[in-house]
């Protein structure tokens, strides 16, 4: 995509009319509604009772679909009215305003299915099935790019932006996403029925969890308009280029950090529904130890090596050296607190396995203060050139700030769970994956650098002969690959030398399935 769009007037424009639905999408879809939904579903299987058990399901099923409804109509309707508010500055380019008002309108619907497929992916998780809804999460994007790619002539020969392509792709991806989950929920023994009970004492134990997990969410999403606001006073490509690295971020926040979170909280409830306390601690000690030792050398690899990663994925076309220079920028700031915002996933997990969604929601409250605080400080006041590296460098303290209360308050209600363990086990974790990556990063910095710099030689490609330089892609992924290996193998001698026994463990558990 950053090769059609680049990071200008038309991805500027998207980024902001996503924003919109997306504002809204915590809300009803994947945080809020495990947070909520899974606890009191796997508190009805336990009982054995799947008449009620699968009402729960149609309930919240068709509640969702009224109310989730309804907002998408009041959304499109509305578009004109509230899109100048977030994207102001976009009145001083001429027709980008009206470009993102169409965007937001397409993109709208997107909001309704993301909602229906997390609670599909709720009823999975309770039923011990990860892999589809993790994996099914991925045809927003593939629905986004192949309409983006494959529609895009046909909308320059109609003399429109070929970026609606984009939009259009992610609405029909985000169905084939909710159709996927559905099908598999049918497969546990789900029926459909058009059953709405909205006095029904299940639905409101979901409500009431569910409730300061949206306000907690809502705080964030007002940082996040908050964010917008202020990015679009900034030069322009700023919103662009902090969203491309935001993207990058969230790929091993997403592998590692949410499958973990995601998989902690089925455990914890079923722990915590069972009594069984001790067996809990240790639990949230080893959601948490598998988090550092796979997130550390993750986010160690992805700043030594911004440059070069968003290089190969993101430069060609539109995208220019100085759109990767930036954005790698905001990647290295980023990706620092990728440990921290998926260890408070696990930590919140806990909270709402004693169904304790308050107080989740009030360090929320602190670290959106926190946030836009420092963004304004930072942005405004410290920074002179390359503001936007201030959103993100607000996001990875703002992580740190709430995994620290959030540990602190954990430890006073789970007295049998030792909050430092996480801490200690993190400086271990980082101390063995940076003397695995010195070498690594060593030899590509003072050897590889130089000598990718100059590298220039002719090859034949099907008969035709190309220039191919150090910058190309194939030097580069070759050049990342390689570097990735290496740094693995020295990683897992170094983290058994400091005792880290559950890399290992990893290793012997993927090469058992």
């Amino acid at each position: 995509m950053a090769a059609l769009f680049g990071a200008g007037f038309a991805k500027d424009a998207f980024e902001m009319a996503f924003r919109i639905p997306n504002l809204m999408r915590d809300f009803f879809a994947e945080n809020a509604l495990s947070a909520s939904f899974v606890p009191v579903f796997v508190e009805k299987m336990g009982e054995k009772n799947r008449r009620d058990m699968w009402n729960l399901a149609n309930n919240l099923f068709n509640t969702l679909l009224i109310i989730v409804g309804v907002l998408v109509v009041v959304g499109i309707a509305l578009a004109p009215e509230f899109v100048p508010l977030l994207g102001h500055g976009f009145k001083s380019v001429s027709g980008k305003l009206e470009l993102t008002i169409l965007l937001n309108r397409i993109l709208f619907p997107f909001l309704i299915f993301i909602s229906l497929s997390a609670w599909a992916a709720g009823i999975l998780n309770a039923h011990n099935r990860f892999f589809l809804p993790a994996l099914s999460s991925a045809l927003f994007n593939l629905g986004s790019v192949a309409l983006a790619f494959f529609t895009y002539n046909f909308w320059v020969s109609k003399g429109l932006e070929p970026i609606i392509g984009m939009a259009f792709g992610g609405v029909v991806g985000v169905f084939l996403q909710f159709i996927l989950n559905f099908i598999a929920v049918r497969a546990t023994g789900y029926r459909y029925r058009p059953y709405v009970n909205w006095k029904s004492p299940d639905l409101w134990k979901v409500l009431k969890l569910w409730g300061p997990v949206v306000l907690g969410l809502a705080l964030i999403e007002i940082q996040v308009a908050v964010d917008i606001f202020l990015a679009a006073l900034l030069e322009q490509g700023s919103i662009s280029w902090l969203n491309y690295a935001y993207r990058v971020m969230h790929l091993p926040l997403a592998l590692f950090g949410a499958a973990i979170g995601t998989v902690s909280l089925t455990l914890f409830s079923k722990l915590k529904t069972q009594g069984k306390l001790e067996e809990l601690a240790l639990s949230i000690k080893r959601s948490l130890r598998s988090i550092s030792i796979l997130l550390i050398p993750t986010l160690l690899f992805f700043i030594a090596f911004a440059n070069p990663i968003i290089r190969v994925i993101y430069q060609r076309g539109e995208f220019s050296v100085m759109d990767t220079a930036y954005t790698a920028q905001a990647l290295i700031f980023y990706v620092a607190g990728i440990w921290a915002a998926s260890s408070i996933r696990t930590l919140a997990g806990a909270f709402y396995a004693y169904r304790n969604s308050v107080t989740p929601m009030l360090v929320n409250l602190s670290s959106v203060v926190l946030n836009i605080s420092l963004n304004l400080l930072l942005a405004f006041l410290v920074f002179k050139q390359r503001q936007f590296r201030a959103f993100a460098i607000a996001t990875t303290a703002c992580s740190f700030f709430s995994m620290s209360v959030l540990m602190i308050l954990l430890a006073r209600r789970i007295r049998q769970w030792n909050g430092w363990d996480h801490i200690i086990y993190g400086i271990r974790t980082t101390v063995a994956a940076g003397l695995a990556l010195a070498p690594v990063y060593g030899l590509y910095r003072f050897y590889l650098f130089d000598k990718l710099k100059h590298l220039s030689m002719n090859v034949r490609i099907f008969g035709a002969s190309y220039t191919l330089s150090g910058d190309a892609f194939l030097p580069t992924i070759l050049m990342l690959t390689a570097g990735f290996f290496l740094f693995a193998g020295f990683y897992f001698v170094t983290a058994r030398i400091f005792g880290l026994k559950e890399f290992a463990q990893i290793i012997r558990r993927e090469r058992k399935q």
